[in-house]
């Protein structure tokens, strides 16, 4: 169904039924909001408009007794005409800035912190995906012999980003042999994304080999593995169980738990949300999972470096406080942001 056009009385009833039901979560009937909109007009009045936009989609009526509730199209002309930016209050700002700022140790521990942070304040299930590496532009490797058949590989990103990993060979290769094929791929491809770099090694894998002299069959052979990131995602969770608070289908909590526990599609999901806007926001049936469509998704991308490395999330019930929500998730990712680029430069 298209999108209609709503004069100020039906958009101020609307959002008012839509706000009603996420304070109270129970359906609002004319009279309750003849009293809450303030537009001078009857309760008969209300009924009539109340009518309409069931017709048009955006209410139902869970009895025919009851009063009216808000649909995913409610929810999305709600976000679309009234959730702008707004100033997060300064102590949730405090401590926003406290928990990451102060997150001891690495990335992996910051991650973690900004996760327990979504779950405490929204109290909703927090999700981070870890950095995206393929998406970051290569700053520098090194290969690094380490021992018979051994090497040290270590992929600096241009967001200062540090990857590493060891690789066993087939057969023995002396360090200034490694060192050639390092020069070799940081002339090639520096300031290319990981991802790109990948892509062309195997076409290169296509060509003859007898093409190739040694260090360049090496250099192919090599970088296959080394800029092989696709085992190294992970996704953190907090608040599983948050979700049972606001989801009557207990079959789709034990979908979405089992999603979150297997995590390769939220992590899809979370990735997909780095080619949107800053911060985007998935409603029900928008989702691409079946086990949320009765949830809302936020997401705010988070990077380093003009980079965009990964997407913090907040998952809940449709009739989440999105006024509340959307400014805290931006802010927190501003926040993990500038924590991340901290760490890189010390």
């Amino acid at each position: 169904m298209g999108r209609v056009d709503l004069d100020l009385r039906d958009r101020t009833i609307l959002i008012a039924v839509v706000k009603h039901f996420i304070q109270t979560g129970e359906p609002v009937g004319s009279r309750t909001l003849s009293k809450l909109v303030g537009l001078g007009v009857s309760a008969a009045t209300i009924r009539n408009v109340m009518a309409d936009l069931t017709e048009q989609g955006y209410l139902e009526q869970p009895h025919t007794s009851a009063g009216r509730v808000p649909t995913d199209r409610a929810y999305r002309y709600f976000v679309d005409a009234n959730v702008t930016p707004a100033e997060v209050p300064e102590p949730i700002r405090r401590e926003i800035d406290e928990s990451i700022g102060e997150a001891p140790g690495g990335l992996d521990s910051l991650l973690m912190s900004t996760t327990r942070l979504l779950a405490a304040l929204t109290e909703f299930t927090g999700v981070v995906a870890s950095p995206m590496m393929g998406a970051t532009r290569l700053k520098k490797v090194e290969f690094l012999r380490i021992g018979p058949e051994e090497v040290y590989v270590v992929l600096i990103t241009h967001s200062n980003m540090v990857h590493h990993k060891i690789l066993r060979l087939s057969q023995d290769m002396g360090q200034d042999f490694l060192n050639s094929v390092s020069r070799y791929l940081n002339e090639q491809f520096i300031a290319k994304s990981l991802a790109d770099i990948r892509g062309q090694v195997l076409d290169s894998l296509m060509e003859e080999k007898a093409q190739y002299d040694q260090l360049l069959a090496h250099v192919v052979r090599l970088s296959k593995r080394a800029f092989d990131l696709s085992s190294e995602r992970e996704l953190y969770v907090e608040g599983q169980f948050n979700i049972v608070k606001g989801l009557q289908d207990l079959g789709r909590v034990r979908s979405l738990l089992q999603a979150l526990e297997t995590k390769f599609s939220i992590i899809g999901l979370l990735d997909h949300a780095l080619a949107g806007a800053a911060v985007s926001i998935s409603i029900g049936q928008e989702n691409a999972l079946e086990c949320l469509e009765d949830c809302a998704l936020v997401t705010a991308k988070y990077g380093s470096g003009g980079d965009s490395l990964g997407a913090i999330g907040v998952i809940g019930p449709t009739r989440m406080d999105y006024q509340r929500v959307v400014p805290i998730l931006a802010y927190t990712a501003r926040a993990l942001s500038r924590a991340i680029g901290n760490q890189m430069a010390g």
